[in-house]
């Protein structure tokens, strides 16, 4: 064979493959998405259109609503069994208070779905959720409410049960819930009344 032959011949060897390369590219199916695209809130709010937050549980209760200059807090009661703020516990300056009620409506803004199902007949008491554990209600600047209500750990004992008022559908959600609720209640202790200091139940 010929070198021009040769040459021509290595040429076109070199198109077939890289004709093969592209269609294989084409052909691939995209990678899968992060699977923090995956995640799906429960609530499905973004925290800057909430304009209130109200919370009840065994732990205690808060209310709270935003204000041009900030959160201003309307009630924390610390739940049964809960010693009140010992004598000198500074009142949390008004920074804090923002701080710890931002924190606390984007973590329960956010709060993921790890899984949903229709109860089919299964009573609400059967998840801990006649009555619940806890409620956390939250206003939107649209007027709009969003309000959780927080059940029993699952059989696994690695989730909550939850609901979204008004729908029936039960979810499954992180007990680190009970966490965030427990850490502002605590910043936010020193503004707790001392003769209501128990009986933060919902």
């Amino acid at each position: 064979m010929s070198p021009g032959r040769r040459s021509l011949l290595s040429l076109a060897v070199i198109a077939i493959a890289l004709l093969a390369t592209w269609t294989a590219h084409r052909l691939e199916p995209p990678p899968p998405a992060p699977p923090g695209d995956a995640v799906q809130p429960v609530l499905d709010v973004a925290a800057g259109d909430v304009r209130a937050i109200a919370v009840r549980s065994w732990q205690g209760a808060l209310r709270a609503h935003r204000t041009p200059s900030g959160w201003q807090v309307d009630e924390v009661r610390l739940g049964r069994g809960t010693s009140p703020p010992e004598a000198g516990t500074p009142v949390p300056a008004p920074g804090d208070v923002d701080q710890t009620l931002e924190t606390l409506v984007g973590e329960i803004a956010s709060l993921p779905e790890i899984d949903r199902f229709a109860p089919d007949g299964v009573s609400a008491r059967d998840f801990g959720l006649d009555p619940p554990q806890a409620t956390v209600t939250l206003e939107l600047a649209s007027g709009d409410r969003r309000t959780l209500e927080i059940g029993e750990l699952t059989v696994t004992t690695s989730a909550l049960y939850a609901r979204v008022l008004p729908g029936s559908d039960v979810f499954q959600i992180g007990s680190l819930v009970f966490n965030n609720i427990a850490a502002a209640l605590f910043r936010l202790r020193a503004l707790a009344d001392p003769a209501e200091t128990a009986g933060g139940e919902p």
